[in-house]
């Protein structure tokens, strides 16, 4: 069932606007960013030695676990989030968790021992991780770790694996790969430690932003700690002309993680595209153009607030 499609907003009364983070990262340090951090970690294969038949899950060579860690951090520092570090111990049953949905040939988070290349290691590993079957050879640019921030399908109609991703209580996480499969383990990695939030935590984020990693699916998060009511909220989206961009927003999955909203801008992307993962953004002339977004009566810790910010999709 599809939720229901706002375009309109018709409020009597005015809240205070509140912006997402204290700076602004300029375009020029976003396409540094972008290059030094995201382009740096493209992968177009994975150099994997084990073996399905005998259940040898193999390991990694160091640097795709850099190039993770550096995905990752690029995503979470456009966003104004502490930087992520992976943790070797994690490792092991992120790597036995990608043999085992390779095994297989399913995503599962709860395998039983019948299946191939079961060990409790791996089942740990699938209860703990972000899985995904992948392809590296064809889609180098988003295949590595930013297909968990696309969370295509409407199965991830609450973006999931994004929003571990942009988890404001993550510090580590452990890595595992086949040449097909990819296991991202953060559950071990939360920490709630005291550390400085951003406001609000948005995909695709505040500023500039890469033509290429705006996806349909668009989310806003408050950080976890706060009692937040989106039940009211009234999601606005308008081009740089002003004119309105058609939303739909999803069904919300409540308690899980940082409080989030997720709508679908399917005034940006036509129901094909987002079938087929199609982005013809540019082609469409929203290139170097801002995009407005409102995300209204946000109740938080009883006070009704709203949101407000720019989304201007860039190449480099």
């Amino acid at each position: 069932m599809k939720a229901l499609i706002i375009t309109i907003l018709n409020w009597g009364f005015i809240l205070p606007i509140i912006s997402q983070n204290p700076y602004i990262i300029t375009k020029d340090k976003t396409i540094e960013l972008y290059k030094n951090l995201y382009l740096s970690s493209e992968i177009d294969s994975i150099d994997w030695n084990g073996n399905v038949n005998k259940c040898n899950c193999s390991t990694l060579k160091n640097d795709i676990y850099q190039k993770a860690q550096n995905r990752i951090n690029f995503f979470r520092l456009m966003n104004g989030l502490n930087e992520i570090k992976i943790n070797f111990k994690f490792n092991r049953e992120a790597q036995e968790a990608a043999l085992l949905i390779k095994a297989n040939n399913q995503l599962t988070h709860y395998p039983v021992k019948s299946m191939k290349c079961f060990t409790e290691s791996a089942s740990n590993g699938c209860k703990k991780s972000c899985l995904a079957f992948t392809d590296y050879k064809n889609f180098p640019l988003t295949s590595f770790i930013t297909e968990f921030i696309w969370d295509f399908g409407e199965s991830n109609y609450y973006v999931g694996h994004r929003r571990w991703i942009l988890y404001s209580k993550l510090k580590e996480f452990g890595y595992g790969a086949t040449n097909n499969t990819e296991s991202l383990l953060t559950v071990d990695g939360v920490s709630h430690d005291s550390i400085a939030l951003p406001k609000f935590i948005a995909y695709p984020w505040k500023g500039y932003v890469p033509v290429n990693l705006i996806f349909p699916k668009w989310s806003f998060s408050i950080p976890e700690g706060q009692e937040v009511d989106f039940k009211n909220t009234i999601i606005l989206m308008t081009d740089e002309s002003g004119k309105s961009i058609l939303i739909e927003k999803l069904k919300e999955r409540k308690n899980y993680l940082d409080n989030t909203i997720v709508w679908t801008a399917k005034g940006l992307f036509t129901d094909y595209e987002i079938a087929y993962g199609q982005n013809k953004l540019e082609e469409k002339g929203y290139l170097n153009k801002k995009i407005k977004v409102q995300i209204r009566n946000v109740i938080v810790n009883g006070d009704s607030k709203n949101f407000e910010y720019y989304v201007e999709p860039i190449k480099y």
